[in-house]
């Protein structure tokens, strides 16, 4: 397997795991996720280390964006007024069928 596969590979789980944890969100009546939240719950690494200008949560919040772009996830507003992040309808069907 090449490099390029198993990055492919890689995203194909994170992903799966970042709509898994978004879709007991929803079971739980907490659907609203930020991606510090998403990251601890599907333990993707979350650190930025000692590098200056790197984000924390930068692996969840790539890949939401990319589900965003695929209209599987959409922006929401936390309980506590933060943005966050929700399964879009049809990914909640497509997951919940």
């Amino acid at each position: 397997m090449n490099p390029q596969e198993k990055a492919r590979l890689g995203e194909f789980h994170l992903e799966e795991a970042i709509l898994d944890v978004l879709l007991e969100a929803f079971h739980s009546a907490q659907d609203c996720l930020g991606p510090a939240e998403i990251s601890r719950r599907a333990g993707v690494f979350r650190e930025r280390g000692t590098v200056k200008g790197l984000i924390h949560d930068a692996i969840t919040a790539g890949i939401l964006a990319k589900l965003h772009t695929h209209n599987r996830v959409e922006r929401c507003k936390q309980a506590n007024g933060r943005g966050g992040w929700k399964l879009t309808p049809a990914e909640y069907r497509r997951r919940n069928g």
